[in-house]
């Protein structure tokens, strides 16, 4: 479905009144989807809550899947696409993104890394989990991508993860549409990381 224009226009004007923190509650929070439309949105959130024994309220569709269009400049994904500038609009190569609130499951895999860390040598050598680095400077704001965790030594949550948002994708829970997910330990995080990009997108519209 083609973004409505007034819609979009509605959007770059309160970008520049509003709070961040309004933006948010105004066009993030809510459960209505701009760009992914004739698709059932509750079923999507309930399978994946379902997979994860939490709630469907703790998985939100964010993004331009939320939006209709982009808050931040997305490089290009491979040579035969162009970068997108923010405010570019959902579409056919466009990523489903989920975003996971909970601080069990943050905590679940939060302990199993450190445990990780601690066993594995890790701490003695640096080139057993390549991307630790990354994973604490993430971790520090409150979520977890899961494509930084360690990917070899026995280490599950990355690989149980990948594929079930794998086989979501390939059930067409989305569509055609790839299915990504992060993790959050707690909605502050989730919307505090949302407004660094209002801010961005703000930042950018000037």
């Amino acid at each position: 479905m083609a973004l409505d224009s007034t819609y979009l226009a509605e959007f770059k004007v309160n970008l520049l009144s509003l709070s961040a923190e309004e933006m948010f509650a105004r066009y993030i929070a809510p459960d209505t989807c701009r760009g992914l439309v004739d698709i059932d949105q509750a079923e999507l959130r309930g399978q994946i809550a379902d997979h994860f024994e939490i709630t469907p309220e703790c998985v939100l569709i964010v993004g331009s899947a939320k939006l209709g269009f982009t808050l931040r400049h997305k490089m290009a994904k491979s040579p035969d696409e162009l970068p997108r500038p923010p405010f570019s609009e959902f579409s056919d190569s466009s990523d489903v993104d989920i975003a996971i609130v909970s601080d069990r499951l943050f905590d679940d895999i939060w302990k199993a890394s450190f445990r990780f860390w601690h066993t594995s040598g890790y701490a003695n050598a640096g080139a057993y989990w390549p991307s630790g680095k990354s994973f604490r400077e993430y971790f520090f704001r409150g979520w977890m991508r899961p494509d930084h965790l360690p990917a070899e030594g026995g280490f599950r949550y990355r690989s149980d993860w990948f594929d079930f948002f794998r086989r979501l994708t390939s059930a067409r829970a989305a569509g055609d549409y790839k299915i990504s997910a992060g993790l959050y330990r707690e909605a502050y995080f989730l919307e505090a990381y949302q407004t660094i990009a209002i801010n961005q997108c703000r930042e950018a519209a000037a």
